[in-house]
């Protein structure tokens, strides 16, 4: 790597980086072939280090000799000097003994046995297997997980309200102007105060949507000056890493979280899908021809099994199920 990526990189293993820092970085290296295939083989090698534990018996004060040496050699200090002084370099000391560990014991010892164990105890996880789960944040706000989503965030988020995201979530953001809440997914870092808003990570993990039910929120590419600033009802998106805006005019966007549903003259076939994306079920119609059938209603927190028995009654149709199946037949 070149130095700078070295610099990067004793920054993040020392815990110099902020959140957004630590999240630009990941997704820096993400796109070198070179950096990424290094970050996948530190468990490999790790592996190899595990069972060799004499290389474990390292010396810090060779380590540092032969740090000090690289830098003086490489032009990095302005003077000679035994010692820099502690007291007045402590956060610039902290990353050199990071890159001092790097090379005494080598990266992946570091990285597998000291510093991922250490950053994977500061963050939660949250998980929706099945169906939509609830997370409440530690600053009061609250989010809707869609099934298959998931969210981490530092335990320390008070100070930092930054939560990274992976699949679909419904926001209701604690309005603290002094301390914005960030949202990163792909390559889309949402920015807000006090809202609440839907973001989804589609199939290609770059390409996000937001749609704003109140307040704004900014909407930025972390790796670009690319911005646009959304109202409620707006709708945003990232699509080859470009960013644009309309109008959100599909009245069933969210309700894979409110199970509020407005069909006009819809297709049952479309109606169908609609549910079985915001229940997370499987609607079978075996046999059946429903291309010309559509339907005009509206439900509003109705459970699946009402929805389908009204719909089996309009259609003359007969509703079963089995566990997260139901089938339709005549």
């Amino acid at each position: 790597m070149s130095r700078i990526k070295d610099i990067e990189m004793a920054r993040y293993l020392a815990g110099e980086m902020t959140m957004k820092e630590e999240i630009a970085f990941l997704s820096e290296s993400e796109k070198s072939q070179e950096q990424l295939s290094e970050l996948k083989n530190m468990e490999k090698n790790w592996k190899y280090f595990d069972q060799n534990p004499s290389r474990k018996d390292w010396n810090s004060g060779e380590a540092w000799d032969r740090l000090h040496h690289r830098l003086e050699s490489e032009g990095l200090l302005e003077e000679r000097a035994s010692r820099p002084d502690r007291s007045r370099f402590a956060p610039l000391l902290r990353i050199a003994a990071t890159i001092a560990l790097v090379l005494a014991i080598g990266l992946p010892a570091l990285y597998f046995g000291v510093i991922r164990n250490n950053t994977e105890a500061a963050m939660e996880y949250h998980l929706a297997e099945t169906g939509v789960s609830t997370v409440n944040l530690p600053d009061g706000s609250r989010v809707y997980l869609n099934e298959g989503a998931e969210i981490s965030y530092s335990k320390a988020f008070t100070n930092q309200r930054a939560v990274k995201l992976r699949g679909e979530a419904f926001f209701e953001v604690m309005s603290d102007p002094q301390n914005p809440f960030t949202v990163s997914s792909g390559t889309m870092l949402v920015t807000v105060l006090g809202t609440s808003f839907n973001v989804k990570q589609l199939d290609q993990s770059s390409d996000v949507e937001v749609y704003v039910k109140t307040g704004k929120v900014r909407v930025s590419l972390e790796a670009s000056d690319q911005f646009i600033q959304l109202e409620p009802e707006e709708f945003g998106i990232v699509e080859n890493s470009t960013l644009s805006s309309r109008v959100q005019k599909d009245p069933n966007y969210i309700s894979w979280k409110t199970k509020d549903f407005k069909f006009v003259n819809s297709a049952l076939l479309e109606v169908i899908h609609e549910l079985e994306e915001s229940y997370h079920v499987d609607i079978i119609a075996e046999d059946l021809d429903l291309s010309d059938m559509r339907i005009t209603t509206s439900y509003s927190g109705q459970s699946i099994d009402a929805i389908l028995e009204t719909i089996g009654t309009a259609f003359e149709l007969s509703v079963s199920h089995k566990e997260n199946s139901y089938f339709l037949t005549k």
